[in-house]
């Protein structure tokens, strides 16, 4: 459990360096995650909230994402990237 711990601590805090952060402290995504969410129930087909949050984050700051999970085709508004997808 423990083998090279060391080492790979210090490879997830390069990574977090070179990684952007994006915060859930804009209004705008909680108001847009309400919306996704509310939409979906409404039809019926509910998403984990923590997708819920990823997705609004993405929409709301213009960004695409880049995700596997197929519940994410269920929020209309979302620019979606399947890289695995062809495979």
């Amino acid at each position: 459990m423990y083998i090279n711990s060391t080492r790979k601590l210090s490879i997830f805090n390069g990574f977090c360096r070179k990684a952007t952060v994006a915060f859930l402290d804009d209004i705008l995504i909680i108001e847009k995650a309400a919306e996704i969410h509310a939409d979906l129930k409404r039809r019926g087909r509910p998403i984990q909230d923590a997708d819920i949050l990823i997705a609004a984050t993405a929409i709301v700051r213009g960004l695409v994402l880049v995700s596997n999970d197929s519940d994410m085709l269920r929020v209309s508004e979302l620019a979606l990237e399947n890289w695995l997808q062809g495979e």
